[in-house]
């Protein structure tokens, strides 16, 4: 018993700091608190269930990353699959919309990374493929250097140079085309 503790108090006091970095990805991915809390807990639970196969002294940041990527593909792979329910009455919705609200109002540096993109901004990350958005938030948001992109991806570094390059030339283009100083908002969130 005393082994699992240990175990457990290990995984906890090496994953925990990367708890809010995990969190503001996926939110960036999935675009929902709800959505972004539940990727970020199925992520430890399967990073935990493997914690014996994490190599000690490898990068365990790119490696909660990688799972985290996979839940994340994988939420959206049933997303797609399933059909879209409309609430029956706007009281459902704003039922729902409160329990959102509530469930993730207690931390407020969750709150901080919901409400730093500009909707349009936002917009604009969520139409990009998941083959240009992973490694433009790896980069922007994690500040990850090209080749760490790459062995996370298991793509050739010039594959992510040149996908970084196509992600924010389009994510540029709808900014612009958005009328809002989509320039300004550019050189100053994505660069």
């Amino acid at each position: 018993m005393k082994f699992f503790r240990n175990r457990r108090k290990e995984f906890e006091l090496a994953t925990s700091p990367l708890l809010k970095d995990l969190y503001r990805m996926a939110y960036w991915r999935l675009g929902s608190a709800q959505d972004a809390e539940d990727v970020v807990q199925e992520t430890y639970l399967r990073a935990y269930r493997s914690f014996d196969t994490f190599k000690t002294g490898t990068n365990l940041k790119a490696w909660m990353i990688r799972i985290l990527l996979n839940v994340v593909n994988d939420t959206l792979a049933k997303r797609a699959k399933q059909p879209i329910i409309l609430p029956m009455d706007e009281e459902l919705e704003e039922v729902l919309t409160v329990e959102d609200q509530s469930s993730s109002a207690q931390d407020p540096a969750m709150n901080l990374t919901r409400n730093e993109l500009h909707p349009d901004l936002m917009s604009a990350l969520r139409q990009l493929p998941s083959t240009l958005l992973q490694p433009l938030l790896l980069r922007e948001l994690e500040e990850m250097q090209y080749g760490d992109i790459a062995t996370l991806l298991d793509i050739p570094v010039g594959t992510v140079m040149s996908r970084l390059f196509r992600a924010r030339r389009i994510v540029k283009q709808k900014l612009t085309k958005g009328g809002f100083g989509g320039t300004e908002v550019m050189n100053y969130e994505v660069q």
